[in-house]
């Protein structure tokens, strides 16, 4: 059951977006209602707990998309937080998506790393009639509409804001809950067909918008990208235009979870013997460079603090956070929480 289950606290952050842009006051029907004042404070405060090092229960979850459909009586109210989700609402994955150079490798990494967001039933993609279809089987049971709601919203806002296009819409979207009495607000605000009553809950979107770029413009993103460079300047501080672009497609292929050699040499378009071969001319090997990459960048991950192990694993292309865990203490014979720890400290 969902119940059991967590988002990342990351997603906290969007509903108190909602909540800063949303202020009582400008709503004339509610703004005198001291009580409704009240349950948005408590509300703030307990969201405010959450951070990107943390989960939040599907509970809470729940129950503050529920508080804000009762005070702000919009019953569709999950629709319009979904208009505020920022790749900074996402963690990890939001900086995985803005890594990528089209939207349809942004979107088979959502499908990858999903888990990292929330837990619980997952989509898988398929493509049918021109379309690519995200589907969220019932596995685990109950959910509720505004949650529902969001997820759509946000999933068909974040691909408007991944590629900087806010003229584009999904072609169609369906919903396991029953169709409510009004359903204006859902062909407003998806801008789209709507159906009710689905088995899955999914969306979909044309196949034609997988080849659209991804537009690279995020604070966050950035302060994460000038750590890597600062990493691999320790690794190899003099890189000419070959070893630059060594890195680039490592980092890549480490984020898809595939750093091996045949994997970085075919981002390179090349074969791995002649691979093999260039690194061999700088006297250089690939197993060696790999591993002192990821030892760089997890120190740095580290240092920073706004990763969790899981995440920071994710990033260096380790399927397991226990295999990160081994791997950095071989490299500096203490784990990573020890050297984090370490250097709270000092």
């Amino acid at each position: 059951m969902l119940v059991n289950f967590n988002v990342a606290g990351d997603l906290a952050g969007l509903l108190i977006s909602y909540l800063d842009a949303n202020p009582l006051l400008e709503n004339t029907e509610i703004s005198a209602d001291n009580d409704a004042h009240k349950q948005l404070q408590q509300l703030r405060l307990k969201l405010a707990q959450y951070n990107a090092n943390s989960r939040m229960p599907f509970t809470d979850w729940w129950h503050g998309l529920e508080v804000m459909a009762k005070v702000y009586n919009k019953p569709y109210i999950g629709l319009e937080v979904g208009a505020y989700i920022q790749a900074s609402h996402c963690g990890v994955l939001g900086y995985l998506s803005l890594s990528c150079e089209y939207l349809a490798e942004a979107l088979l990494r959502f499908e990858r790393y999903q888990r990292l967001l929330y837990e619980g039933n997952e989509a898988f993609t398929r493509s049918e009639g021109g379309q690519v279809i995200f589907s969220w089987p019932y596995d685990y049971g109950y959910s509720t509409r505004e949650s529902d709601d969001t997820l759509l919203s946000s999933m068909a806002n974040y691909v408007r804001m991944l590629v900087g296009d806010e003229s584009l819409k999904p072609t169609k979207v369906g919903f396991v809950h029953a169709k409510p009495d009004d359903v204006a607000h859902y062909h407003k605000l998806l801008g789209c067909e709507v159906e009710f009553g689905c088995k899955n809950t999914y969306i979909a979107f044309p196949v034609s918008m997988l080849g659209l770029k991804v537009k690279k413009a995020d604070p966050a993103l950035r302060a994460l990208l000038d750590q890597q460079a600062d990493a691999l300047l320790s690794v190899l501080p003099n890189g000419d235009h070959f070893e630059q672009q060594l890195y680039k497609y490592l980092l890549r292929a480490m984020q898809d979870g595939k750093p091996t050699i045949e994997e970085v040499a075919g981002y390179m378009k090349l074969s791995a013997r002649t691979l093999h071969r260039r690194l061999e001319e700088r006297q250089l090997v690939f197993k060696i460079i790999l591993q002192k990459t990821r030892e760089q960048l997890a120190k740095q991950y580290l240092k920073e603090r706004h990763l969790t192990l899981s995440e920071i694993a994710l990033l260096l292309g380790y399927s397991e956070q226990s295999a990160f865990s081994r791997a950095f203490k071989q490299w500096l014979d203490e784990t990573p929480l020890r050297f984090q720890k370490r250097l709270l400290n000092s």
